[in-house]
């Protein structure tokens, strides 16, 4: 009879796999939308949250790059190009001291996720630090989504909006 240890061990690697295995089956294809550092903190035993650094889809004819939506003065010296927000060891680490919590959010719409109302469904959630340094909006990426948030499993160049 198997002990309890190789039971539980088994019931572990078992979980860990449905759920490597349900990401994959749910990759889609679509393209980042926005990406956004978001922080929160206490202040007079109140929760404040707010943006450091907001970016957003570009769909103007006239401009290649993405639009910065928004960057908080006290770290828009951080940022070396804010179109395309990079957030190095150091800056998440000064984040990380000054703030509560540091969460990192990336878009990503697809038309794998349309809805009754939208012919593309988008979905905007955590991610990892690693997924949102390595995607820019624009980036046509594949991706999963699930209660535990947003993974990039692939980025495949530049999304091409006359594809649907």
């Amino acid at each position: 009879m198997p002990s309890r240890r190789t039971i539980l061990g088994a019931l572990g690697a078992t979980a860990v796999s449905s759920v490597v295995g349900y990401r994959w089956l749910n990759r889609v294809t679509g393209y980042v939308q926005e990406k956004s550092v978001e922080v929160r903190y206490r202040e007079d035993d109140r929760w404040h949250g707010e943006s450091v650094i907001t970016v957003a889809l570009n769909l103007s004819a006239e401009s290649d790059q993405p639009d910065l939506h928004w960057l908080h003065d006290d770290w828009e010296d951080r940022f070396e190009t804010p179109h395309t927000p990079v957030v190095s060891d150091t800056l998440h680490e000064d984040l990380q001291r000054e703030y509560e919590t540091v969460r990192y959010v990336v878009g990503v719409c697809s038309p794998e996720w349309e809805t009754d109302e939208d012919r593309i469904g988008c979905r905007n959630a955590n991610v990892s630090r690693a997924d949102f340094n390595r995607v820019q909006a624009h980036d046509r990426v594949k991706a999963s989504y699930d209660s535990l948030g947003l993974s990039i499993h692939d980025v495949e160049g530049t999304w091409s909006f006359d594809e649907r």
